[in-house]
């Protein structure tokens, strides 16, 4: 399924006192199924194909599976979540990934407010895939999403901003936190050749309206000056997004891949109605997949964003043409990292994971495998392109994570994963416990 990427800008690392309930029945908060950023359609796989079912599994081809988990969480800041996801697939005959797939998720948190239940974060989210439309030659993904939340990180622009509280002030309170609302309606067309190279074009109409919190680093670098603000983005804007591009897919599974690559190069184009944001993005998303000894593979993927024109603050934290996603912090970027933690006109990543799987078992007549991942992410930022800003520090300065987590495929569309990273950059806003817990929809690419 694909509850993925359209709710990355709100999900941060869990802190320990959530855990506990956000493992009970908790699912894709993000992930990694989505047409543009990380995966899509693959060619036929063949029948051994990891994580793809043949019709010598006895399965009925043209079935429907449907899947669902209830979201249940929440802390002392953003008060009790509730909600729920679905998602409904339909096979039908070789057609690959699948005929079509909806998913659904609505999640609300919501706490006493003098008096009175007031809703904090929202999270909502509707997409439909078609991978194969007019004969097989065109996949559409389109996705509407609307989300809220109150702890939106952003700690600067660069790749050596610091997290230390200003000279006098003891409580961080929301030092290095936000209001993060907005509104999304995003498609994406990829055009098949009939070769492993594929035509992708995507439109994004956005509404953002975030709000600083008093005191904070965003109050403090979007404050009207003479000289005008140091960073764009704080006003509520409407963005128009056009890109276009190339993938090379060779993938033998979308589910969980053994073997292959990925290849996606693109460019875009954004203008906003407010603080004059006009701004263009270059980004190449890189996926190698090996098998190493069964049931061992080894993924790998390169991510390279390169930004320029009045860029907002929002969008220097994010990469990807097609599908924006955190590099530094989250579920799909350098895990471990706190969301918003490292930010600049060019950003770089690396991940390297190596996973495992295990046989197939029934259970209550649903298809089960579980799996592990055990990995390591790294990344670095540059807030300009002289390479050698004061505000990325000097030396290498790599940021990294390392961690491990499991998976479940249930049937062959649901994938759901909990994994833990940790970062030496997370200590600095959990210093007692400075790991990221992450549950998330679909493997991470």
């Amino acid at each position: 399924m694909g509850l993925t990427n359209a709710l990355s800008r709100e999900s941060r690392p869990v802190r320990h006192a959530q855990l506990a309930a956000l493992l009970v029945g908790s699912m894709g908060i993000t992930g990694t199924r989505s047409l543009g950023a990380t995966e899509t359609a693959a060619a036929p796989a063949p029948p051994t194909a990891v994580g793809t079912a043949s019709h010598d599994d006895g399965l009925d081809p043209r079935r429907f599976e449907v899947a669902g988990f209830p979201i249940v969480g929440g802390n002392s800041d953003t008060g009790v979540q509730l909600g729920g996801a679905t998602t409904f697939t339909r096979f039908h005959d070789d057609v690959r990934p699948y005929l079509w797939n909806i998913d659904l998720l609505l999640s609300v948190s919501f706490k006493g407010d003098q008096g009175h239940l007031a809703l904090i974060q929202q999270n909502h989210l509707l997409r439909l895939d078609a991978p194969s439309l007019v004969g097989g030659k065109l996949r559409i993904d389109s996705k509407l999403s609307f989300q809220r939340t109150i702890n939106a990180g952003y700690y600067g622009i660069g790749n050596a901003t610091v997290a230390s509280l200003p000279v006098g002030q003891t409580d961080p309170a929301h030092r290095y936190q936000y209001i993060d609302e907005e509104a999304r309606s995003r498609t994406i067309a990829r055009i098949h050749t009939g070769t492993p190279v594929d035509i992708a074009l995507g439109a994004l109409v956005r509404y953002s309206a975030p709000t600083a919190y008093a005191g904070s680093k965003l109050e403090q670098d979007t404050a009207l000056t003479a000289g005008g603000r140091a960073v764009r983005g704080i006003e509520p804007s409407l963005l128009g997004t056009l890109a276009g591009g190339l993938m090379y897919d060779t993938r033998d599974s979308e589910f969980v891949t053994s073997r292959g690559l990925f290849y996606q190069l693109g460019v875009a184009a954004t203008v906003g109605s407010a603080e004059s944001v006009r701004y263009g993005e270059a980004s190449a998303v890189l996926a190698h997949y090996v098998p190493i000894s069964a049931p061992f593979i080894l993924a790998a993927r390169a991510v390279a964003s390169f930004k320029f024109g009045n860029v907002p603050y929002y969008e220097l934290a994010q990469g990807g043409v097609f599908e924006s996603q955190y590099m530094f912090g989250g579920e799909s970027g350098v895990r471990g990292v706190p969301n918003g933690r490292y930010s600049g006109s060019i950003k770089t990543l690396a991940n390297f994971e190596v996973r495992s799987t295990l046989p197939r078992f029934v259970f209550l007549q649903q298809r089960i495998r579980f799996g592990t991942t055990t990995f390591v992410d790294v990344g670095r930022a540059w807030s300009d392109y002289s390479l050698h800003a004061a505000a990325d520090g000097k030396g290498v300065g790599l940021k990294y994570g390392i961690g491990a987590g499991a998976f479940i495929q249930w049937g062959e569309a649901a994938i759901f994963r909990v994994e833990a990273a940790y970062s030496p950059d997370a200590a600095t806003e959990n210093p007692g416990f400075p790991v990221g817990i992450y549950v998330a929809d679909g493997l991470m690419f």
